[in-house]
């Protein structure tokens, strides 16, 4: 076999590493809304999950103004808000759950490959992956487009960076929307819904899970009949 073919064959796992792992929409929620309470515009879930569910950040901010009947320089505070999340992330990476190593330990063992999809840059994650790096455990650098979840588009655009077929390939998703997108691009999900999103529509995920563990390893491999 070539290893062309090789590479077309290799299974893998893409992890929303920011939100399904770090617990990212609150870190966001937060951030957003002590930046926006300077503006006078009011965020809490309740106003995020209706204004800004399923757009974009800038189309979600936008929204919310205009709901409010506020204006806001929405690239500047995008752009703040951003980074400010970025550093929330890093500081998280020192207790990334016990559980999530394992897992990742599980998948590698079956030669898996997994990508943790995520806006901080590798050389800040991996550190914090020490005990379970191989060569087949890759880092991503992609902020997404849409406000907490992945499109079908960022999901593709993942797997071809990552030289994996998306029709091989589990997506562990944190959101309806991501797991949507996920589906809609011929992904298997495992979907790990948080306080603020198990509102969503989470239907068409093949396993759902509330904590990872290495044995999450063997739905994974059924899912892509390894």
């Amino acid at each position: 076999m070539s290893s062309s073919q090789a590479a077309q064959l290799q299974r893998g796992v893409l992890v929303e590493f920011d939100f399904a792992v770090l617990d990212g929409h609150s870190l966001l929620l937060e951030i957003c809304r002590t930046r926006l309470e300077k503006e006078g515009v009011k965020l809490d879930a309740q106003w995020m999950a209706r204004a800004m569910g399923g757009k974009s950040f800038s189309a979600g901010l936008n929204a919310l103004c205009t709901r409010q009947h506020k204006t806001l320089d929405v690239p500047s505070v995008i752009a703040e808000c951003n980074e400010a999340f970025a550093e929330k992330l890093t500081e998280k990476l020192s207790a990334v759950p016990a559980g999530f190593l394992a897992f990742v330990k599980a998948l590698l063992a079956k030669n898996i490959k997994v990508v943790l999809i995520t806006r901080l840059e590798s050389e800040t994650v991996l550190p914090a992956l020490a005990d379970v790096q191989g060569e087949k455990l890759v880092v991503l650098h992609d902020v997404p487009n849409g406000f907490g979840f992945i499109t079908w588009e960022g999901w593709r655009r993942a797997a071809r960076k990552s030289d994996l077929h998306d029709r091989l390939c589990v997506a562990v998703a944190a959101s309806g929307y991501s797991v949507k997108g996920a589906i809609n691009d011929g992904m298997g999900v495992i979907a790990k819904p948080s306080p603020l999103t198990d509102y969503q529509d989470f239907s068409g995920c093949d396993v759902s899970v509330s904590e990872f563990a290495a044995g999450l390893a063997n739905d994974v491999a059924r899912i892509l009949r390894v």
